[in-house]
């Protein structure tokens, strides 16, 4: 294959990537005190839920990233594998786009200690993407706000593949019960509640 061709097919296949659109319209999130893993970078949870939404990320310049966007909320820098909160400390969780980063053993010990860190009955919902295949994956985003306001943005991984029945799983062998999921075609929205 000449340069030329080369260049050709990469810019083909970026351009199937780019265009991989999707939008998202979030009209809620749990209620009470929320704790948001991956919650930096947009900090979408955050910026819905203000004051209620607890924002922990293991990357610093993620939650700096995310701060100035919702500025009464809660940041702390830690890993969710290992979450330095007291049993049944929130209410509810909520996860936006960020399983899609982990390995399947990180994503169960991050469901495992999100169900540690919630009462019996409290709510943990996903958003996430639907990666059916290996290889590079990327999802441009228009995230629709309760208050109106829209947010642009990306997501992508390499060789990760998860859909919502994996994680469904995993959240089931955890402990959690399925309530509602909703799928798109690039991307998922599971409600799971942990059992009383």
């Amino acid at each position: 294959m000449s340069i030329f061709q080369t260049l050709k097919y990469m810019l083909s296949a970026l351009g199937a990537f780019l265009f991989r659109r999707q939008k998202v319209v979030i009209t809620e999130i749990p209620a009470g005190k929320i704790i948001d893993i991956g919650g930096g970078g947009e900090g979408i949870i955050a910026q819905i839920g203000a004051d209620r939404v607890t924002a922990v990320d293991k990357l610093e310049s993620e939650i700096k990233s995310a701060q100035a966007k919702a500025p009464t909320a809660t940041w702390q820098v830690a890993d969710a594998q290992d979450l330095p909160f007291e049993n049944e400390s929130f209410d509810n969780a909520t996860i936006f786009f960020s399983l899609m980063y982990m390995k399947q053993l990180v994503k169960e010990e991050v469901i495992s200690e999100v169900y540690r860190v919630l009462p019996p009955g409290g709510e943990f919902w996903i958003w996430d993407a639907n990666i059916q295949k290996e290889g590079i994956f990327v999802i441009m985003m228009k995230i629709k706000l309760p208050n109106g306001k829209t947010v642009r943005t990306g997501y992508g991984s390499k060789d990760c593949i998860q859909s919502p029945e994996s994680i469904s799983e995993i959240l089931q062998k955890t402990g959690f019960q399925i309530k509602e999921t909703t799928t798109n075609k690039l991307w998922f929205l599971i409600k799971a509640k942990k059992a009383t």
